[in-house]
């Protein structure tokens, strides 16, 4: 089976790990979404604040894997709305070899109302200019989602982490209104983060059975795709955890799986399998790691990241 997963926090295990891993766990593909540290303000590194205060994040480490092992990494790139060269360096990041998709993050009350108050536009025109999909993190404001499915209907959104309130006891969440957006054929879901806040069993959770029938039932298994976060969630349920539960998931037949566990993610990623699975690819001769994103920097193996 083709299986990609569709988040991993680059340069938290390093590249030459997280490919081990990936080798003895049968994953081909992987998703790099850079996450270092969040700051005092809010700000999720690496990246810089601009002059207007906007936060502009960067890839370098998930940009060099990238362009090293293009057969197993991909990268997407977190952007913020109000940042105020946003067309442009889309276009920048569109650009670069192996950049796959944009990410946004809405959490804090400022970042709530921008979402809901239309602020998202000049984001979702440069993200369709460039066909990018978008992937949306926007805990208990998931049905607002709908007003940008409905005005933006050639964009592919994806729902992160199963579209769930993040403040919500563990096996409190409701999935009801990301399914509630199913209805859009533009939106899919990212199952993610379903153990942490959707189960109280330990593996191979079995209290998700039920929520995970009833998403794929509404969106269908071509719109539903897979990710561990395992760098993130790593307490909770490893790598082999979160792929085995679904992978050996007694409500889903082996077609549902194939889709889930990697056709999905190659389609709206627009990254077909290679041709021959394991064979290294050269560095891009004109584009050193760093073309869209700044320099590589060193690996960071802190066990306690607060990111998403």
């Amino acid at each position: 089976m083709d299986i990609v997963d569709a988040q991993v926090h680059a340069n938290v295990l390093g590249t030459e790990v997280t490919l081990a891993i990936m080798d003895a766990l049968g994953i081909r593909g992987v998703l790099f979404d850079e996450y270092l540290t969040t700051a005092d303000d809010g700000a999720a590194h690496p990246g810089y604040r601009l002059a207007n205060g906007a936060f502009r994040n960067i890839g370098p480490n998930a940009e060099a894997a990238a362009l090293r092992h293009p057969d197993r990494f991909s990268f997407l790139m977190r952007v913020d709305p109000l940042d105020p060269g946003i067309e442009g360096w889309i276009e920048t990041l569109a650009a670069a070899p192996g950049f796959k998709a944009l990410r946004t993050l809405i959490f804090t009350p400022t970042e709530g109302a921008v979402f809901e108050g239309g602020g998202y536009d000049r984001l979702l025109k440069a993200a369709r200019a460039n066909s990018l999909p978008v992937f949306v993190t926007c805990p208990g404001r998931v049905s607002h989602l709908a007003h940008y499915a409905q005005r933006f209907p050639d964009i592919q959104f994806v729902i992160d982490h199963c579209g769930v309130a993040f403040d919500a006891p563990r096996g409190q969440a409701t999935i009801d209104d990301a399914v509630g957006t199913a209805r859009h054929p533009n939106v899919a879901y990212k199952w993610a983060h379903a153990p942490n806040f959707l189960s109280t069993t330990p593996y191979p959770f079995p209290d998700l059975e039920p929520k995970l029938r009833r998403a794929v039932d509404a969106f269908g298994p071509e719109r539903v795709l897979w990710a561990s976060d395992y760098t993130m969630t790593r307490r909770r349920a490893n790598w082999a955890e979160a792929l085995f539960s679904i992978r050996d998931s007694p409500s889903l037949t082996q077609d549902e799986k194939a889709w889930i566990l990697g056709r999905t993610a190659r389609k709206i990623l627009n990254w077909p399998p290679p041709e021959k699975p394991g064979t290294p690819a050269p560095l891009h001769p004109h584009r050193p790691p760093g073309f869209a994103t700044g320099h590589a920097s060193t690996t960071n193996a802190n066990e306690s990241l607060p990111g998403a």
